[in-house]
């Protein structure tokens, strides 16, 4: 799969020209090979693409999202057929038993907070250890729902003066980095055969990345420690800061060991999900852990 990350906020036309996107701006062209794009941000609204493009895109398993005109991604094209055995997985997806999917809820949200908890180190801000004890103690299901605990006491740390409902540059650019990584996940999902709207504990009837939801749980700290770093009070998010965020697909994060980027990270937790899905069994989960701000180096 892919891995560069496109990001467009002025008026363009992208068309299809020998295998690779030709982005054209006031007479200038560019061409990127399609085999290395992995994402693609439209905020621009006056952008104009062809149809024949978007068909490749699809074919390819690009993820292309486009932004509504607070510049938020409001949707995204997915392909219906990037794996060969599609209906396989569905099948082990939509039988995926109660216990399994509850217990493969409880490895998400403890390290979800884990990764809470050292995005906490990393600030320089308290509570981190509190976060590592109401970790330990996340059950099957988390039916004393730990998650929401481990938000409450971490919010307040890194939104002091504020909260996630009042809106504000700081949520803003929350919700633009979290809407980036959800893409990311949802286009790993059909890259693997998954439904994206069947999800592990995301049910909302209404959402059609439920399953997307459930597995972003683990990146969003990335996001936090960016947006913590780069937005603080009195600042306005602009577009340097989304540019950024969707740049931070290619930032490291650690799983199984080794040192990857977001994007990466994506294809092997989802990989991992397939084989706990084929198994039964939920211990085969791979999920990444937070790691200081950097960006990946390429060899």
């Amino acid at each position: 799969m892919g891995w560069r990350n496109i990001y467009i906020s002025s008026p363009v036309k992208l068309n299809l020209v020998q295998n690779q996107l030709r982005i054209t701006k006031e007479g200038e062209e560019l061409d990127v090979p399609l085999e290395d794009i992995a994402v693609i941000v439209v905020e621009c609204l006056q952008t104009f693409f062809t149809g024949q493009l978007i068909s490749e895109f699809a074919q390819r398993g690009i993820a292309f999202l486009i932004c509504d005109r607070t510049h938020l991604p409001c949707g995204e094209l997915l392909s219906y057929h990037q794996h060969s055995r599609m209906s396989k997985s569905f099948l082990l997806q939509i039988n995926a038993s109660e216990p399994f999917r509850k217990n493969c809820w409880r490895l998400i949200v403890r390290r979800k907070i884990l990764n809470q908890a050292r995005c906490l180190d990393l600030l320089w801000l308290q509570e981190g250890d509190t976060l590592r004890r109401l970790a330990a103690t996340v059950k099957s299901g988390d039916p004393e729902n730990r998650e929401s605990q481990a938000a409450q006491i971490y919010f307040s740390q890194i939104l002091p003066n504020s909260t996630r409902r009042i809106p504000s540059p700081v949520n803003d650019a929350l919700n633009y980095g979290y809407s980036i990584f959800r893409g990311a996940v949802a286009r790993a999902l059909a890259a693997h055969g998954f439904l994206p709207a069947l999800g592990i504990h995301h049910r909302n009837e209404l959402n059609h990345f439920n399953l997307a939801d459930d597995f972003i749980e683990t990146l969003r700290p990335l996001v936090d420690l960016w947006v913590s770093t780069n937005v603080g009070p009195g600042k306005s998010f602009v577009p340097a800061h989304r540019q950024s965020l969707v740049s931070l697909l290619t930032s490291n994060l650690l799983i199984n060991g080794e040192r990857q980027t977001v994007l990466r990270c994506t294809e092997i937790m989802i990989a991992a999900f397939l084989k706990a899905c084929k198994e039964k069994n939920p211990s085969l989960l791979e999920l990444p852990e937070l790691l200081p701000l950097s960006e990946h180096a390429y060899e």
